[in-house]
């Protein structure tokens, strides 16, 4: 991504990763509500930011979770003729609410869920759906959806077990309790 361009992050773990990986530039390049911790708040942004910067390159990083909450937007981004980029961080679950509940002792609860076929969900609202089966892949698709405008939505699966890893880093969790089998 250029300097100029935006990167819209909705909440969960992938926005940990995200944080620690992307170095903005320049002022307001990096959309994120940390404040509140609302959830779905990355494609509404980002839609806001692609009208108010339209000659930039915009970027959703959201969560399964996080895009199911406001994914009905993609209807007003393909209406307006907007060029936006979703990568939907897939790993069934909302992976930063089962890691608190486990940091705080609680079962694994309401945190699992079936996920719709992305491409398929893309498709539905006119816009084009991209299933990232190889991450090595991921650059060239993602210059590819740069490339042809219009809405796109990147199906990007994940191993919770690199979520656990990071916690692991960070310290924030006791993951040698989740690897054990002590919860997820």
């Amino acid at each position: 991504m250029a300097d100029e361009d935006i990167l819209s992050l909705d909440n969960g773990i992938h926005m940990m990763w995200a944080t620690r990986n992307f170095n903005a530039r320049q002022p307001n390049t990096m959309l994120i509500d940390h404040a509140l911790g609302s959830m779905g708040i990355s494609l509404p942004a980002a839609i806001a930011a692609k009208l108010v910067h339209p000659e930039r390159k915009v970027v959703v990083l959201t969560g399964d979770g996080g895009f199911a909450m406001n994914s009905q937007d993609l209807e007003t981004a393909v209406r307006l003729g907007l060029d936006l980029i979703v990568v939907v961080f897939n790993d069934s679950s909302l992976a930063m609410i089962a890691l608190k509940q486990m940091v705080d002792g609680y079962q694994r609860y309401g945190v699992d869920f079936a996920n719709p076929d992305f491409v398929a969900y893309a498709h539905s609202y006119g816009a084009t759906g991209h299933r990232l089966d190889d991450p090595a892949k991921f650059r060239a698709i993602l210059d590819q959806a740069a490339a042809a405008g219009g809405v796109h939505i990147i199906d990007a699966p994940v191993d919770p077990q690199q979520n656990l890893a990071l916690m692991m880093e960070m310290r924030s969790v006791d993951c040698q309790k989740v690897l054990a089998g002590g919860g997820q």
